[in-house]
């Protein structure tokens, strides 16, 4: 199966392109950056999160895979997940899924084959920035035009 292409908008029009490995569709929101390695479900289920976009600023994520102790929440709260590199599959004796199935399982839209390092450097000059991620259209413009149109948090 050849991967799903996603593109990732930012509301002051930079454009990166990348693959999904979450659920189809598309997501919409405030952009946090979480920049520890481990931590991504509870950042993930943290209801803090919810309506957000969230950029996993290290290099692999998902390699604890998911596991019944560290969610902060019953489900994912974050709207998207933006990510460079995915674990393929997990490898901790924790884990009961992987973060690609949960998110897919949840309904969750995420973004991979990212560089993180230059979005968060774009980020630094940009401060509180609103993003659109979708699988759904290549139309830049038009994602765009919806991004700028989003409050920033889900209703």
């Amino acid at each position: 199966m050849s991967p799903v292409p996603a593109l990732l908008v930012l509301e002051d029009g930079r454009v990166f392109r990348g693959r999904s490995f979450g659920a189809p569709g598309e997501a919409f929101g405030e952009l946090v950056l979480a920049t520890g390695s481990a931590d991504y479900q509870a950042v993930l289920t943290d209801p803090i999160n919810s309506g957000r976009v969230v950029l996993a600023t290290t290099t692999h994520v998902g390699n604890a895979g998911w596991n019944g102790e560290d969610s902060r929440s019953e489900r994912v709260q974050a709207a998207g997940l933006i990510v460079r590199d995915p674990a393929p599959r997990p490898s901790n004796f924790r884990s009961i899924s992987s973060l690609a199935e949960v998110l897919q399982e949840q309904g969750v839209v995420a973004i991979a084959d990212i560089d993180t390092r230059a979005l968060t450097h774009h980020l630094r000059a940009l401060g509180t920035v609103r993003v659109g991620i979708s699988t759904d259209t290549d139309d830049v413009a038009a994602l765009l035009a919806r991004v700028r149109n989003h409050s920033g948090k889900d209703a």
